[in-house]
């Protein structure tokens, strides 16, 4: 039986576009937006008519953004907390430790903990992206 337990949010990718470039911003409390997936993209101005250059964002959220758990974000620890939100959103709490813990002592859960690893990476270089703007 696997140990990977994913939350089951069914969740439309979204795309939007902006003027400016966008990171992040606190939602709330115990939450933030990342702005991922970061695309050139031509924009038209509604008034003018004219065509600027511009940013799509794509995420769960209707603006492009990511929502993610992270709380008690400061300038130190925002990109762990932002990697560790992202991780969450395909892994729940039980189910990394679960992965971890398991190790690689059978076949199947050396499987388990190399995809985690390849989710973790991957978060990991969506949000050094991200800071890096």
């Amino acid at each position: 039986m696997s140990t990977r337990r994913t939350k089951h949010r069914k969740t439309m990718n979204q795309t939007a576009s902006y003027k400016e470039r966008k990171t992040f911003e606190i939602y709330d409390k115990t939450h933030a937006l990342l702005y991922l997936n970061e695309q050139p993209v031509e924009i038209t101005d509604e008034e003018s008519g004219e065509t600027v250059p511009g940013y799509s964002y794509t995420g769960d959220m209707a603006d492009g953004g990511t929502l993610v758990e992270a709380s008690g974000v400061t300038a130190e620890n925002r990109r762990d907390k932002f990697v560790a939100g992202l991780i969450g959103k395909s892994y729940d709490m039980d189910a990394q430790i679960a992965v971890l813990a398991n190790g690689n002592d059978t076949p199947e859960h050396a499987a388990e903990l190399e995809q985690f690893a390849q989710t973790r990476a991957e978060c990991k270089k969506a949000v050094d992206e991200m800071l890096n703007r």
